[in-house]
């Protein structure tokens, strides 16, 4: 387990001993902080026959033995990793709890990216969250909380996955012979390490930096395939593609280069830019992304 998530792992198997762990958790946190890590982990201590009160995994009986092969008939695990968690998904989850766990101990239910979850499906969640059976847990993560349903939020235990002190992560993407001090921007996800290290292993940590110059460079003529080409490498890129153009123009607002109104209208094209990528399936990535950077253009060029 990562160093970082120690503390709050301590803490909900303290609450477990002390009969106080909530039914519903709901991690969230940074996107790359560990937040899978730790619901796994919570995930196999539950479902192991042999913690009972210390919410500890042994790894040798035969529920972790199934874990560990990806196979227990007691854990669903439901993701919106691409797309949205419908109502089906969840109608399937309601009807898993309510069956007999097949190896006589907890079921466990964990849904990523709750945030996700259309209306509908965060609907028929509430009556699970609201009356939980014995023995049942739904173990969620989240990367937005001001994404999810309030009905949903006041239902579970929020816990946070947090870096408090970068040395700690620093040190661990050191020991992984990832150096954050190579690249400008990289103390930057200093607290999203896992982040940093996906990026490494994917080869694309030059890409990041070929986005980081692309933002500070907007206003100069913009290769738009080049750069369709460069976020294509991983799902998360344009994300931080749109973080660094926040940062500008940030920047910017603050030394007096641009005007309110100019910051607002960039931050209402890159705005309609990301809603269109998660709602649009099929969506023309060139001409979205055209439309991000000469629309902004025009913006900045405005006095």
């Amino acid at each position: 387990m990562y160093p970082w998530i120690d503390l709050v792992h301590k803490q909900l198997q303290d609450s477990f001993s002390q009969n106080r762990f909530h039914h519903a958790q709901l991690v969230h946190g940074l996107t790359g902080v560990g937040k899978s890590e730790l619901v796994r982990n919570l995930s196999e201590d539950l479902l192991c026959i042999n913690s009972t009160n210390m919410l500890s995994s042994c790894g040798q009986c035969k529920s972790c033995l199934l874990l560990r092969a990806q196979n227990h008939p007691d854990l669903l695990y439901l993701a919106g990793e691409s797309s949205s968690i419908g109502v089906d998904e969840v109608r399937a989850l309601n009807e898993f709890v309510f069956h007999s766990a097949q190896q006589g101990g907890n079921k466990v239910v964990v849904i990523e990216q709750i945030e996700k979850m259309t209306e509908s499906a965060a609907n028929a969640l509430l009556k699970t969250l609201e009356e939980p059976a014995p023995k049942r847990y739904i173990l969620m993560t989240c990367n937005d909380l001001s994404k999810v349903k309030a009905t949903v939020l006041s239902r579970c235990n929020q816990v946070q996955v947090a870096i408090l002190d970068k040395t700690v992560s620093q040190q661990w993407l050191d020991s992984k012979g990832i150096t954050s001090q190579e690249f400008v921007w990289a103390e930057r996800f200093c607290k999203q390490p896992l982040l940093l290290e996906a990026w490494a292993n994917q080869g694309v940590i030059s890409e990041v930096d070929e986005l980081w110059k692309v933002a500070h460079d907007i206003t100069s003529v913009v290769d738009i395939n080049t750069l369709e080409s460069t976020l294509s490498k991983d799902a998360s890129l344009h994300a931080v593609f749109v973080r660094f153009l926040i940062e500008v123009f940030k920047q910017q607002l603050a030394a007096g280069q641009i005007n309110f109104m100019q910051f607002h209208n960039c931050s209402k094209q890159m705005e309609k830019y990301m809603s269109d990528h998660h709602k649009i399936l099929g969506i023309n990535k060139t001409l979205s992304l055209s439309n991000l950077v000469f629309g902004i253009q025009r913006v900045l060029k405005q006095d």
